[in-house]
């Protein structure tokens, strides 16, 4: 959908390391008084949309770019980090702000949040406002596989099981959502034993990944463009995938496998330190406008929270099935919820073997 290419800003990394040496130390003019620093997903945010923001405000908008949510909460575990407003979920906002490093939400200070409701604003809790949802599934190369895939099996357990071939993420909460699913098991899970059958799946399908960078970044470095035809995906990743350079056409597209999926949530938040709060609430309502959200889902092709921003959408976006899925795949739709930290902890460790082991072989 996104057909303008970003132009790099100053600070515009991947890497955790670069991020943090951008925040930590920034020039000037990065964190001058006409700049908000935005920690988000890369091409997460319109260019329609940062141009609109600049030319009302006279704002510059600064991103820092994650790949994965163990990489956001290192960046937001930094006590000078200097993030403005920071794109999180339900798990990591709760976590973040009962440690006091994210703001509770004034919604006083923010009257467009009328047009989201109720039900999306539970699932940002106190500390986010809702963005953007979505789903997740396998992005595959139609010109490239035999058939689509229909099933979590068709990416943890490939038939071509010995040839490097998909891209996983790194990320502990997303990469076990597939497997616990295809167990039957719920993605929030403590049990010790489900979580282990679930990293058994994932162990057994390391020789067939390539590698567990999130495929947005790992194939816009080129690497693995030859090789690539599977990845695990959120909706609307494979719009930014047709877009990489050496693609040709509309290959990539995406499926939600049929036992189920994860609906996700994604939220912006303020940071408790953050220096610019007035100016980090403008923009939070300024993204809750009903015109500029439907603007922004629309150049990305992701489903927005905002309902009055619904009715704007070009009917081509509203009956997209895989940014706006039917009722029978939103009822098979599992949501995180907030859980023990050992659990978390278990998570980690799992994401940690699997990416030790593999970068090993």
């Amino acid at each position: 959908m996104m057909n303008n290419k970003k132009t790099l800003a100053p600070c515009r990394v991947s890497g955790a390391l670069l991020a943090m040496a951008c925040l930590l130390f920034p020039s000037t003019a990065t964190h001058a008084a006409d700049t908000l620093n935005l920690l988000n997903w890369e091409e997460y945010l319109s260019e329609a949309v940062i141009e609109r923001w600049e030319a009302e405000t006279g704002v510059k908008i600064q991103q820092v770019y994650f790949d994965s949510g163990d990489k956001r909460d290192e960046i937001l575990a930094k006590p000078n980090h200097r993030i403005d407003v920071a794109l999180t979920e339900l798990i990591s906002s709760d976590r973040f702000g009962e440690r006091g490093l994210l703001e509770p939400i004034d919604a006083k200070l923010l009257p467009n949040l009328e047009h989201v409701p109720p039900r999306w604003r539970e699932s940002c809790g106190v500390h986010g406002v809702p963005y953007l949802w979505g789903t997740l599934g396998i992005a595959y190369r139609h010109d490239r596989l035999p058939a689509a895939p229909t099933s979590w099996a068709d990416l943890l357990q490939p038939a071509r099981s010995d040839e490097p071939h998909i891209i996983m993420m790194e990320d502990h909460e997303d990469i076990l959502a597939g497997a616990l699913i295809y167990r039957q098991h719920s993605i929030n899970t403590s049990n010790n034993d489900e979580l282990k059958a679930a990293f058994e799946l994932l162990k057994a399908q390391s020789p067939a990944v390539l590698t567990y960078e999130y495929a947005i970044t790992s194939l816009r470095s080129q690497r693995y463009l030859d090789n690539a035809d599977m990845a695990l995906a959120y909706s609307g990743d494979q719009q930014v995938l047709n877009e990489v350079e050496g693609v040709d056409g509309e290959p990539w597209r995406y499926v939600v496998p049929k036992e189920g999926t994860l609906l996700w949530v994604d939220c912006l938040s303020v940071p408790a330190n953050g220096a610019q709060r007035e100016l980090a609430y403008r923009f939070l309502n300024f993204i809750s406008d009903p015109e500029i959200a439907a603007l922004n889902a629309t150049d990305l092709g992701v489903a927005t929270t905002n309902a009055a921003a619904q009715a704007l959408l070009p009917a081509d976006i509203r009956q997209d099935t895989t940014i706006y899925p039917p009722d029978a795949v939103l009822q098979n739709s599992q949501v995180y919820q907030p859980r023990p930290l050992e659990a978390t902890q278990t998570r980690r460790r799992i994401i940690s073997a699997l990416t030790n082991a593999h970068d090993a072989r």
